[in-house]
């Protein structure tokens, strides 16, 4: 199980997660439609793509370590 402080102190996470701020500002002065959606979702995919590469940190270390 990995620790979280991992993901909380990695500045990839810090910064796709701080740009929740610029989205909910640009969303409150958008037009009610699916563009909000798609704003929302490009966030969400950002933040996934921040903790899944904090999350592959240790496979790829192994992998660098057996010279592959």
């Amino acid at each position: 199980m990995a620790s979280i402080g991992k993901y909380v102190t990695n500045p990839g996470v810090i910064g796709a997660a701080a740009g929740a701020f610029t989205t909910v500002r640009r969303t409150q002065s958008m037009r009610k439609d699916w563009r909000i959606a798609l704003v929302w979702g490009v966030w969400a995919a950002g933040l996934a793509l921040a903790i899944a590469s904090v999350a592959m940190q240790d496979k790829d270390a192994d992998f660098e370590e057996f010279g592959a």
